[in-house]
């Protein structure tokens, strides 16, 4: 009883941690004197480039070894990698990401 109260309240500052940071709101990429059809437009671009140099787009799936189950990038760790792609674009390109 006294472990399960010991995880309970070591359990519960992170909980309220992550709770707040998910109230925190979103982000949007910003440049200065870039309007947003340039934001659209250099977005579209560095996710291109992105799913070009990943093969995310056109990737085949993952392929499966009987013994071991998939054996390629999950989708998600591919759409990690295309986010961390794009970000460095846009980083690239001038733009900063800042609250909404």
């Amino acid at each position: 009883m006294r472990d399960a109260k010991r995880r309970f309240f070591a359990i519960g500052p992170l909980g309220a941690l992550l709770l707040s940071l998910s109230a925190c709101g979103s982000v949007h990429w910003h440049k200065a004197g870039a309007d947003e059809a340039a934001l659209a437009k250099d977005l579209n671009e560095c996710r291109r480039q992105a799913q070009m140099r990943l093969g995310v787009a056109v990737g085949p799936p993952p392929s499966i070894d009987p013994r071991f189950g998939p054996t390629g990038p999950s989708p998600a760790d591919q759409m990690m990698q295309e986010s961390q792609a794009v970000g460095e674009c846009m980083r690239q390109r001038g733009y900063v990401l800042v609250p909404s």
